[in-house]
């Protein structure tokens, strides 16, 4: 018999699907979050940053970065190795077959070399996957892992589901069977990104890890009610969710306005002591365009700066 992820759809998940098609069908694609470099730069970090904190990395947004921008960091070194090696594997998601158990490996051997003794490998032990010391869910066994992983792409393969629906099975799948010894979570949230960015390439620049650290107990809790149930409905409810919020600020009406708003965001919360000017010369907008952006954030409750306008220093809320 041939394996099938336990799912099955509801409303709720319908809608959120239609909700999601909807919010790409409106992003201009000629717009800023299709063509700017620069916010893809931005939105990669954002990315690579909340990735890395769900999963314990101690660094700032700051010094993910600079270290991005391949500068000098001081901290923990397995921190700095950890971004070091999630910018190398994000800029390899191009190359990488999102139905090949061979890129899988590939991908995981450069998520985690240097960090883990079985790089590149499925585990040899039994492992669990923990929120703080409390055990979530227990892995499948290690020896039964190659046999099932094995059919769980076989599944990915052949599915005639959606990719929005299948993206978020197979994630949830794939994080129950927990494969790897360790960097599970960050592979199950690139892979997922690679999936997405096969239905639709602009995808592959959506920052939802970051909507997942700010709810990381409900990404935990959608885990927990999915594994409890037998049935992954929870869980994908909720990537459904987290999707369609990161791309909302970028699919409005009024879209490519709102991604030069994401943007200023992203560029004062990396350079906090910036200038109104000289945050306009490194965005290319002009200097009247670069006010009337800060203004609008500020009305919005969204940034505030504290200090002079030469040694004050920017706080987004």
């Amino acid at each position: 018999m041939s394996y099938n992820p336990p799912f099955k759809t509801n409303d709720k998940i319908e809608n959120l699907c239609i909700t999601i098609a909807e919010y790409v069908g409106m992003i201009d694609p000629k717009g800023s979050f299709s063509t700017d470099l620069r916010l893809h730069r931005d939105l990669r970090i954002r990315t690579i940053y909340s990735s890395l904190i769900i999963e314990g990395n101690g660094l700032s947004r700051e010094a993910v970065t600079a270290i991005i921008d391949g500068k000098r960091v001081l901290g923990d070194a397995r921190d700095i190795r950890e971004v070091e090696n999630a910018q190398r594997a994000y800029s390899e998601l191009d190359e990488l077959d999102p139905y090949n158990i061979d890129d899988l490996l590939r991908a995981h051997k450069v998520m985690m070399g240097g960090l883990s003794s079985e790089a590149g490998r499925l585990r040899s032990k039994n492992v669990g996957v923990y929120n703080n010391e409390q055990l979530i869910h227990a892995g499948t066994p290690s020896r039964y892992v190659p046999n099932v992983l094995k059919d769980l792409f076989q599944w990915l393969r052949s599915t005639t589901m959606h990719p929005l629906l299948s993206s978020c099975a197979f994630h949830f799948e794939f994080e129950y069977i927990h494969p790897f010894a360790d960097g599970n979570g960050r592979i199950g949230h690139l892979w997922q990104t690679l999936l997405l960015s096969r239905w639709r390439p602009i995808l592959q620049w959506l920052p939802v890890e970051n909507t997942m650290r700010e709810r990381q107990q409900d990404y935990y809790a959608a885990l927990a009610v999915s594994d409890a149930e037998g049935s992954c409905e929870a869980f994908v409810e909720f990537m459904l969710e987290a999707i369609a919020d990161s791309l909302k600020p970028y699919a409005s009406p009024d879209s490519p306005h709102a991604a030069r708003k994401n943007t200023v965001i992203e560029y004062l919360s990396a350079h906090d002591n910036a200038t109104i000017g000289s945050m306009a010369a490194d965005l290319g907008y002009s200097k009247r365009t670069a006010e009337r952006l800060v203004a609008e954030l500020k009305r919005e409750g969204l940034i505030y700066r504290k200090g002079s306008t030469r040694s004050g220093r920017w706080f987004v809320s």
